[in-house]
């Protein structure tokens, strides 16, 4: 399964090299143009350093480099409302800088949230992890519940992002955010989920 980025869909016009360089950049999305400067500050403060230490920067595989970065955002899915959006395999491996083996054997555990798609495909919800790639806490706790318990990937997901009563008309994904993942708030959300996948495969 070919994934595509969230950069990739918003420049997917098919638009040749030579017209995409001449698109004034007013007509790109605000978000895109922070982080193409935000990269460009960072490259030409690296290529300094190494400079100053009489060294080139190698950028020669342009489209290797631009690939990879792009492995740190996650995918665009058809469920990507109210799950998504998504990270595929190769994506998150790249992010996190681990194996793929690696990978499946968190979701084997229960430390990771995978949902199967119907052609055999593992795409991870994004809203599970946080800024430098850990698992929220309480939402570790809850996948690893339901896991123990054989509940599928989409189930336990569609668990984690539906409001109720029990999480103040919250979801346990917003209950925990609301609540800045407090330690109360963490063991509630497990206690749920456990009492839950215990009922579930009753």
């Amino acid at each position: 399964m070919t994934a595509l980025t969230v950069m990739t869909t918003l420049a997917a016009d098919h638009v040749d090299a030579e017209e995409r360089a001449v698109t004034p950049r007013t007509r790109t999305a605000p978000d895109v143009d922070a982080l193409t400067d935000a990269v460009r500050v960072r490259v030409l403060a690296r290529q300094a350093e190494l400079r100053a230490q009489g060294r080139d920067l190698d950028l020669s595989e342009v489209e290797e480099l631009a690939d990879r970065m792009l492995a740190a955002l996650p995918t665009v899915h058809p469920l990507d409302e109210p799950l998504g959006p998504f990270y595929d395999t190769a994506g998150l491996v790249a992010w996190l800088g681990i194996s793929r083996q690696a990978l499946f054997d968190r979701v084997r555990r229960g430390t990771v949230l995978a949902c199967r798609t119907s052609d055999g495909h593992l795409l991870y919800p994004s809203l599970q992890f946080g800024r430098a790639g850990q698992v929220r806490p309480g939402v570790q706790e809850a996948v690893g519940a339901f896991t123990r318990r054989d509940i599928d990937g989409w189930t336990v997901g569609t668990w984690l992002t539906t409001p109720t009563a029990v999480f103040e008309g919250h979801s346990a994904v917003d209950y925990l955010v609301v609540h800045r993942s407090s330690a109360a708030a963490v063991r509630w959300v497990a206690q749920c989920a456990v009492e839950d996948a215990a009922r579930w495969a009753a």
